[in-house]
C-alpha cells in the first residue's frame, strides 16, 4: 500500500510521484514476455498521427509497437501477441478499436488455448469512453508509464454481451445509432485538413446531432419497443430521498412504448465525457440499461446543465440495472456497437458477460525523460524540454 510518499526512481532519470492510498496488485508468470506490454494502435484513428508515432517509437521498446492500417494487419498483431505472451497489452484508437481487437484477442486465445492479457487503453479515439473511464491521461505519458513499469491496477470489468457475442463497453439503438451515422457521414465530407480536425471533436458531433439528427428524427414516427428482462432486474425510480432500487423479478416486462433512445453501458460515459450511464457502476454483476422518451426541446434545454453529466431525471427517462435482457422494435432503428454503427435492427438481445476482463487503471504517472511537470494554480501541466 502506498501512502503519499515522493520518490526519485534510480538510475532512470524519472520523477515518481504517488498520491493518496492506492494498493496495485501485480500479478506476472515468468513467461519471457510476460512483463512486457504490447501497443497496438489503429493507424486509422483521430489521435493517431506520424509525429505520435516517431515519439512512441522512441518510447515503446522494439518489435512491441505495433501499427494496425487494416483489418487483416489487426489478426496478424493480436495472434502475434497472444503467442509470444505478453502480459499486457495497450489499445489505441478509440471505444470502436477496443471492441473489435478484443474480440479478436479473445477468438485467437481461445482457439489457441492461450491466457487472455491484461488489457489497456491509450486515449487515441475520437469519443474515448473506455480511455475516460479508466483515467487514461497523455498517450506517451502512458506508455512511457508502462514501459518503465509504472504503479497500475487491474479492473475487473463485466462488459456488455451482445447477441452475436461481442463484448463492448456500450450499445444501443435509436437516435444514438442515428447521431454516428450522422456524424461519420459528416466526417467523411470534410476534405481539408482544418474542416477534418474541426470534425472530429465534440463539436463535429453535436453538430451533426443538431443540424441533421434532430430535424430528421422530429419527422419520424417514434418507434415502439418492448424490453423483457430474462434474469432479476433492478428499476431506478425517484423518490424524495433520492434515487432509489426497485427489485424486478425475471420475465417481467419492463418497459414497452416509445424509445426514441435505448442504450446499455457498463461504464459511465458514452463518449467525449457525456455521463450517460450514471448508475453503471451502481451495482457489481449489473449493467445500466437506459430508456429515454423525453422531447427534444427539453433534452437540448437542458443539454449541457444536466444531461451531460448525468443528473437529468424525468418521468420519460428510465433506468434498470440488468443482467439479460430482450429489446424488441416494431420498426428497424439504428443500431450502434461501442460508438461503430452497426446497421438497423428491430430485435437484440444484451446481457453481462459472464467473465470479467481485467483491464488496467494507470497510478500517478511517472514523468518521461525529457519532460517536466509545471504547477500553474491548481493545474499541473506536462511540458516536453527542448533537445
Amino acid at each position: 500500500m502506498i501512502v503519499g510518499v515522493c520518490a526519485i526512481t534510480q538510475g532512470s532519470g524519472l520523477a515518481l510521484a504517488y498520491v493518496g492510498d492506492m494498493s496495485f496488485p501485480v500479478s506476472l508468470s515468468e513467461r519471457p514476455f510476460a512483463r512486457r506490454a504490447a501497443f497496438i494502435l489503429n493507424a486509422n484513428a483521430r489521435g493517431v498521427s506520424d509525429r505520435l508515432i516517431e515519439r512512441l517509437a522512441e518510447v515503446v521498446p522494439a518489435g512491441d509497437l505495433f501499427l494496425s492500417r487494416t483489418l487483416e494487419d489487426a489478426e496478424i498483431f493480436v495472434r502475434t501477441v497472444a503467442r509470444r505472451g505478453y502480459g499486457r497489452v495497450f489499445l489505441g484508437g478509440g471505444d470502436g478499436t477496443l471492441v473489435s481487437t478484443m474480440k479478436l484477442l479473445r477468438e485467437v486465445c481461445a482457439k489457441e488455448k492461450l491466457a487472455v492479457p491484461e488489457v489497456g487503453v491509450l486515449r487515441l479515439g475520437t469519443g474515448n469512453a473506455m480511455a475516460l473511464a479508466l483515467g487514461a491521461a497523455e498517450a506517451i505519458v502512458d506508455a512511457s508509464h508502462v514501459v518503465h513499469q509504472g504503479p497500475m491496477a487491474a479492473r475487473p470489468v463485466h462488459f456488455v454481451e451482445t447477441d452475436d457475442g461481442t463484448l463492448t463497453p456500450f450499445a444501443g439503438i435509436g437516435y444514438d445509432g442515428a447521431v454516428l451515422n450522422d456524424y461519420f457521414a459528416l466526417r467523411e465530407k470534410a476534405k481539408t485538413p482544418f474542416g477534418k480536425k474541426a470534425v472530429a471533436t465534440v463539436w463535429g458531433y453535436l453538430a451533426a446531432m443538431l443540424f441533421k439528427t434532430v430535424p430528421d428524427e422530429v419527422k419520424k414516427k417514434q418507434a415502439r419497443v418492448r424490453i423483457t428482462t430474462r434474469s432479476d432486474a433492478v428499476a431506478i425510480v425517484r423518490s424524495p430521498h433520492g434515487d432509489e432500487e426497485q427489485p424486478m423479478p425475471a420475465g417481467t416486462v419492463l418497459y414497452e412504448g416509445p424509445a426514441p433512445v435505448l442504450s446499455v453501458g457498463a461504464i459511465p460515459f458514452f463518449g467525449y465525457g457525456f455521463t450517460m450511464f450514471p448508475f453503471a457502476d451502481r451495482k457489481p454483476g449489473y449493467v445500466q440499461l437506459r430508456v429515454c422518451a423525453v422531447p427534444i426541446p427539453i433534452l437540448l434545454a437542458n443539454l449541457f446543465t444536466s444531461v451531460w453529466q448525468g443528473r437529468f431525471r424525468h418521468a420519460k427517462l428510465k433506468d434498470f440495472l440488468v443482467k439479460d435482457v430482450v429489446v424488441e422494435s416494431d420498426q428497424e432503428l439504428p443500431y450502434q456497437v461501442g460508438g461503430d454503427a452497426h446497421g438497423y435492427r428491430s430485435r437484440l438481445a444484451f446481457k453481462v458477460a459472464e467473465q470479467p476482463l481485467t483491464m488496467l487503471s494507470l497510478g500517478e504517472r511517472l514523468v518521461p525523460q525529457g519532460h517536466t511537470v509545471l504547477q500553474l494554480g491548481p493545474a499541473r501541466v506536462l511540458v516536453r524540454l527542448p533537445r
